[in-house]
């Protein structure tokens, strides 16, 4: 019996026809695909071993003109205001922690790598000193709680370090400075944490590191202080560095201290099962951001948030852009809670109250990034040296504009630009000879370069 075309049949034979010319139409057009708008916020974090992995495959074309044409749009913003050469340059470490004692382990089980940090530490300050930077900021834990023990904990005392007079805590600290002497184009910046605390006292972290403490009238020594960079043209802004005192109020002090006495009542209201066990380092049983009310944390005293209040209205007088430095963190969401100050809520009010000269915090003490959606302030906090193994270097570099940070992360530090559309700054209205200020406060003190 011949074939013989009936009406189904055409029917078939045309809807084949169309789907294929419909697939060559999309296969032709799909290059061509207009990318969709992004925002010019923040990018969050990824994780560190995504952004390490090489064999994740290239980004597709419509993902590599969006990135062209938001690289175009940023161009076009820096030449329109001028903000290609940064104001200030620096470089960031945290958690450097060296001891020369084998590889361990955090109390939440993350891997660290102590010896690995020194060779990280002099890496890196050879690079800020090859880029010329600026600055180089330390955000605390130099050195780590265990050159108190290194023989317990599997170490040998490095040569010479035997019979040397100071603490083996103190020579220790001495290594990794001798690393650092790699930088010497800039000012360094310490601030100090709780490892610090375990091998020196406040006194001898003032002759070693330089941060100036500050006796006050209860006894108690205090290391807050900011730092002015000037910068070159009239028409910019002038950059001030305020770096907290974390341990203010802490465990960490002698026994008669009446800062310390003030911390012993807190852990004992807000974590008093585990105190009373001798597990005052532990948040089991606490849930929440009440898990920051452990002992190797600490708090900001009364006095020293009223220096921040005047030094952050001295920087709105001046139209000076400030940067927070501190070991702790002090945003939530931008780090574990076990982490965070004690009483930060104080320390987030006062910042937000002036939003329009604060970019920025930096921290240290456990890696992440949050923006503070009622002021726009960033809250960055470094990823730690000593959390990755050789040949792995983590630290960064920052550049700061007029209306941007770049920050460059290297090993496991993720890079971030971070946009500074919060501030309210006028450079016409910069001081011709920026002061100073607080030479006479009661604790802490300015400086400026």
């Amino acid at each position: 019996m011949p074939f013989t075309f009936g009406s189904s049949a055409v029917f078939w034979i045309l809807s084949l026809l169309c789907i294929d010319s419909l697939q060559f139409i999309s296969g032709f057009l799909s290059p061509l695909s207009f990318p969709q708008q992004t925002s010019m916020s923040p990018p969050q974090l990824e994780d560190p071993a995504t952004a390490l992995d090489h064999s994740i495959p290239p980004p597709r074309r419509s993902k590599r003109l969006r990135d062209d044409l938001l690289q175009k749009q940023a161009s076009q913003r820096e030449e329109e205001t001028g903000d290609k050469t940064p104001l200030v340059t620096a470089g960031l470490l945290a958690d450097i922690q060296y001891a020369p004692v084998p590889d361990g382990y955090s109390y939440s089980g993350t891997p660290r790598y102590y010896q690995n940090s020194l060779q990280v530490a002099r890496l890196a300050a050879a690079h800020f000193e090859r880029d010329q930077m600026d600055l180089l900021l330390n955000l605390g834990d130099i050195v780590d709680g265990k050159c108190q023990s290194i023989e317990t904990h599997g170490g040998t005392i490095p040569n010479g370090d035997k019979d040397n007079a100071e603490s083996i805590g103190a020579q220790c600290v001495n290594h990794v400075l001798e690393a650092l002497q790699e930088y010497q184009n800039g000012v360094v910046l310490h601030s100090y944490g709780n490892h610090c605390l375990y091998n020196l006292d406040r006194p001898n972290l003032q002759q070693k590191l330089g941060i100036p403490f500050v006796q006050e009238s209860c006894g108690d020594w205090v290391g807050y202080y900011s730092h002015l960079v000037k910068t070159k043209h009239d028409d910019d802004v002038n950059v001030r560095f305020i770096v907290l005192d974390s341990y203010d109020i802490c465990l960490l002090r002698q026994v008669t201290s009446q800062k310390r006495q003030r911390a012993v009542q807190l852990l004992k209201e807000k974590n008093g099962d585990n105190f009373a066990k001798g597990l005052e380092n532990s948040p089991e049983g606490l849930q929440g951001l009440a898990k920051r009310y452990v002992a190797f944390n600490g708090g900001v005293d009364e006095r020293q948030l009223t220096w921040m209040q005047e030094t952050l209205e001295q920087a709105r007088q001046n139209q000076e852009m400030c940067i927070i430095l501190s070991h702790q963190p002090i945003m939530p969401g931008s780090t574990n809670p076990i982490c965070l100050v004690w009483n930060y809520t104080k320390v987030l009010e006062l910042l937000r109250s002036y939003r329009d000269v604060v970019a920025a915090s930096f921290s240290g003490h456990k890696g992440g990034y949050r923006r503070d959606e009622k002021s726009g302030i960033h809250f960055r906090v470094v990823e730690a040296v000593l959390e990755n193994p050789h040949p792995h270097a983590t630290y960064a570099t920052l550049a700061v504009h007029r209306h941007k940070l770049e920050l460059t992360g290297f090993g496991n530090c993720e890079s971030a630009t971070y946009e500074l559309d919060h501030l309210e700054l006028s450079p016409q209205k910069k001081p011709q000879e920026a002061k100073d200020v607080h030479n006479a406060t009661v604790a802490g003190s300015s400086k400026t370069v």
